[in-house]
Formats: C-alpha cells, structure tokens, sequence
C-alpha cells in the first residue's frame, strides 16, 4: 500500500492553492495596518485660531471631512518610513497624524507638501474622538 501523496496529487494541491489564491478578491488579500485601523471614527481637530476640522476616518485609512465653509475633502491614510501620513486628493497639502497615548490625535500640517518633512510644521492640530 502506497503513502502520502503522488506527483499527481501534490500538482493538483499546489493547482488548487494557486487558484484560491488568485481567485480571493484583492481587498481580502490586503492586510489591515492596526494603527491605521485604530483611528477609525470621527475626529474633530482643533488648528491655531480656532480653525476646526471634523475628520470621517474609515479602517482602510479613507479620510472625508468638511470644512467650516463648505468645502469637501477627501484624503488617504498609508505608511511613509513609519509615520501615518495623510494625502489629500488635491495634492496639496500634506498631515503627519500620531495617536497619543492619552487618545487625542495629533496633527502636523504641511502646505505646501513639499516642505514635509524636512520644514518646520505649518500648523498643528489636537483632535478628540467624537465617535
């Protein structure tokens, strides 16, 4: 009696991952980065003069906010040598974002974008979670 698998079966083992790998949509093979996830939730932070923003931060790091005027913004959360950064869509500005231990959040401004990270900051804001 023959054990263990044959040639055969182990190329319709290594056929079948292949498949179920390539068939997995995109989105499920993507892994989460917990301190992106972790900011999930709405934010509202406070800049110099009073200047408020509410951020809308989805899991994936997908920002929406809008501003005392009117204004709609969207943006995107990724990971640039360790920090969190927040691009925005039209490309001009740039926040550096950290989570303080205290749970407030913390937000370094940049603009031109240009100038992160080697300027000074421009502004920073304090946010609170609001939900």
């Amino acid at each position: 009696m023959q054990r263990g698998l044959t040639r055969g079966g182990i190329i319709l083992c290594v056929a079948i991952g292949l498949m179920a790998t390539l068939l997995t949509p995109a989105h499920a093979q993507k892994k989460t980065d917990n301190q992106i996830a972790v900011l999930a939730g709405e934010w509202k932070v406070t800049f110099p003069k009073d200047f408020v923003r509410v951020y809308k931060i989805e899991t994936d790091g997908k920002v929406s906010h809008t501003s005392a005027d009117g204004k709609s913004w969207k943006g995107q959360i990724t990971r640039k040598d360790g920090m969190l950064v927040l691009y925005f869509e039209d490309g001009t500005a740039i926040e550096r974002l950290t989570l303080g231990v205290d749970g407030r959040l913390f937000s370094e401004y940049w603009d031109p974008k240009a100038d992160f990270p080697d300027k000074d900051t421009h502004q920073i804001g304090i946010g609170i979670r609001q939900k």
